[in-house]
């Protein structure tokens, strides 16, 4: 676990686009999947995922934006910043040079996951504004051609790997960090897919009731996929725990890592399947409550993950020598020295005369 890098100091606006914009994804992808496997019941359910896509990925990009410190720069992530200078130096777009110069401006690096998230959501964004366009608007132009099978057959194709890509990326993303607990798992970015798919679940179903659209058995089968949802967030969840090994009890000496732990588990998994279990259909409330408690959890959880590294580094190597490596031995076993805890203090000087 690395100390020694700076905090990227993420808040608000980064936990928030974290978390709409797996709702986002996650309800664009299960539209595409509800579309080309389910009934025509499950058509006016598909519906409401691309009503909510486009707008959250809106919201996404106004917040990525606003958490920059220069937000006007905000450009510079999907162009390059001379080529596009000298393009509209040359007369773009009113001249043959100036269109040369600005085909070659587009910024994409394929290594890097910010220019590669960059450049998903861009994607995302173009397919769910086709969708939205569509949905909302389906006998007119441009939503009625986008509704002709080839055309609709490619919008569906590119966006629902978009919408995969943009689900799980969050997670890749910090992971290729070098922060601490981010750089020490890899199953940060599952974590969030399953997360994503519960949450947009969760949102689909919630409208789809307060809104009372489509049928009782179409509702019914969106909402009993709630449960395997939970259930696969639940073990990815379990796998993200272990994949820590060493390195969990340091991130269990901070508040923000016991609510990613145990605050998402209780809130985001555990609660919504006992609802569902319990309660189920026999209540109006019950299956709205399970939703809002897989919601509330799915942002417990992006909270935490991003907030836990922060504090980690606040605390510093004192987290790793809290506890000691020996507690999980018995007296009188090999290496054995129980309580054996490490300090943390002003480091003693080596110039003489100033000795501690």
């Amino acid at each position: 676990m690395n100390f020694f890098v700076a905090d990227p100091e993420w808040g608000v606006w980064i936990v928030a686009y974290f978390f709409l914009g797996g709702i986002a994804a996650g309800s664009y992808f299960i539209a595409i999947l509800m579309e080309w496997f389910g009934s025509e019941e499950d058509l006016p359910l598909a519906r409401i995922a691309y009503w909510n896509a486009f707008p959250l990925t809106v919201l996404c990009g106004l917040f990525l934006v606003v958490d920059l410190h220069r937000p006007e720069r905000f450009w510079h992530m999907l162009l390059k910043s001379e080529v596009t200078e000298a393009a509209f130096a040359e007369g773009f777009p009113f001249t043959a040079a100036g269109w040369e110069l600005a085909l070659e401006a587009p910024l994409f690096k394929y290594w890097s996951p910010m220019s590669a998230g960059s450049a998903g959501l861009s994607v995302f964004g173009a397919c769910a504004f086709a969708s939205f366009l569509s949905a909302v608007w389906p006998q007119r132009w441009p939503g009625r051609w986008l509704q002709r099978r080839w055309p609709h057959r490619i919008l569906q194709t590119i966006g629902c790997a978009a919408g995969f890509f943009i689900a799980s990326y969050t997670g890749a993303l910090l992971s290729a960090t070098n922060q601490p607990m981010w750089s020490d798992t890899v199953w940060l970015s599952p974590l969030f897919l399953a997360s994503a798919a519960s949450t947009s679940l969760a949102t689909l179903g919630l409208i789809a009731r307060w809104k009372n659209i489509g049928t009782p058995e179409a509702r019914a089968r969106l909402e009993g996929a709630e449960p395997l949802a939970l259930g696969l967030e639940l073990i990815v969840l379990g796998a993200f725990v272990a994949s820590l090994g060493e390195n969990l009890l340091p991130v269990l000496q901070t508040v923000r890592g016991n609510l990613l732990i145990f605050g998402s588990l209780l809130f985001a998994v555990l609660l919504p399947l006992l609802l569902h279990a319990r309660i189920g259909h026999r209540y109006g409330w019950g299956i709205p409550a399970a939703a809002a408690c897989a919601l509330f959890g799915g942002l417990l959880l992006r909270y935490a993950a991003v907030a836990t590294p922060s504090e980690l580094l606040r605390r510093g190597p004192s987290t790793l020598v809290s506890f000691a490596p020996e507690e999980g031995r018995r007296a009188g076993e090999p290496g054995a020295d129980i309580g054996n805890h490490g300090t943390v203090g002003k480091p003693r000087t080596k110039l003489s005369g100033e000795q501690d």
